[in-house]
C-alpha cells in the first residue's frame, strides 16, 4: 500500500518504505513540515511495482535488519527505480555495509539516530546529488547520457544504470579520452580522497560494462589503462 501525505512539494519528493509506521513517524512528520512529498509505502513488494513507487527522488528503506536474501533483491529493485537510495538499520556488521553499498545503496543511517540528524543528511545527499546533475546529453556511437534525466539509453533502450553508476558513467563521458586515475574519480564521484586500497570504483566499472555489454558498440567503451585509470572512448 502506497500513500501520498500532506505536504507541498517544493523540497523534492522522498518514498518511505516501512513496517513501523510510529518508529518512523518522527522522521515522515518532519519531512513533511520541510516541504517534501512524502509517500508511504507499507509493503516491500511496492518497491518493485513503478506505478506505486512514483519514481521519487529519493527511496528510504526502514529495516530492523538487512539480510542476504532481501539485498539480493536489489539488483531486481533497480530494474525499476535509479534514484538514491538510503538505508535506516538498527544494527548492522561492516561487512553487510559494504555488501549493501557494493549493491548500488547510496546511504545507510544506523539507528537510534535523531530525527533532525536524519534529515540534515538526506538534505545532504540530495544537495550533493543536485550539484553532480548538469542538464545537458552527450551522444556517442548511438549511446546517449542525459545528465538532465539522469538516463543513459543506447538507441533509444535504457540501460538500468545505478545512481552512483551514472554518475561515475556520466563523469567518463564528460571527460571523454582522458585518463581519469582514481584519485579524481573518487574525488569527483564520491566526494571524498581514495584511500590507496579500495576498489569500489572498479567494481562499479565492471558493473557498467556488464550493463554495456549487451550492445556491441559499446562493449569497449570504458578502457583500462594499465597501472594509471581508466578512459572513456567514446567510438
Amino acid at each position: 500500500m502506497s500513500s501520498r501525505l500532506p505536504g507541498q512539494k517544493i523540497g523534492g519528493s522522498i518514498a518511505v518504505v516501512t513496517n513501523n509506521e510510529h518508529g518512523t513517524k518522527p522522521l515522515i512528520e518532519t519531512l513533511t513540515r520541510e516541504a517534501f512529498a512524502v509517500y508511504l509505502l507499507t509493503s516491500k513488494e511496492d518497491m518493485f511495482n513503478r506505478h506505486v513507487l512514483n519514481d521519487p527522488d529519493l527511496l528510504i528503506i526502514d529495516s530492523h535488519r538487512f539480510s542476504l536474501e532481501e539485498t539480493s533483491s536489489y539488483p531486481r529493485l533497480r530494474t525499476v527505480y535509479s534514484g538514491l537510495l538510503m538505508l535506516l538499520t538498527d544494527g548492522i556488521d561492516e561487512m553487510m555495509q559494504v555488501l549493501l553499498y557494493e549493491q548500488g545503496v547510496d546511504d545507510l543511517l544506523v539507528k537510534p539516530m535523531h530525527h533532525l540528524l536524519m534529515l540534515a543528511r538526506i538534505r545532504a545527499l540530495l544537495r550533493r546529488n543536485n550539484q553532480r546533475t548538469i542538464p545537458s546529453t552527450l551522444l556517442f556511437n548511438g549511446l546517449e547520457i542525459n545528465s538532465g534525466l539522469r538516463r543513459a539509453t543506447f538507441c533509444d533502450e535504457e540501460i538500468p544504470l545505478t545512481a552512483r553508476e551514472f554518475d561515475l558513467l556520466s563523469h567518463l563521458a564528460q571527460n571523454a579520452y582522458s585518463t581519469l586515475d582514481r584519485d579524481h574519480l573518487y574525488k569527483a564521484v564520491f566526494g571524498i580522497e581514495y584511500n590507496g586500497y579500495d576498489r569500489s570504483i572498479d567494481m562499479y566499472i565492471a558493473r557498467i560494462r556488464a550493463k554495456m555489454a549487451k550492445f556491441p558498440n559499446l562493449a569497449h567503451m570504458i578502457k583500462t589503462v594499465r597501472g594509471s585509470g581508466y578512459l572513456f572512448a567514446g567510438a
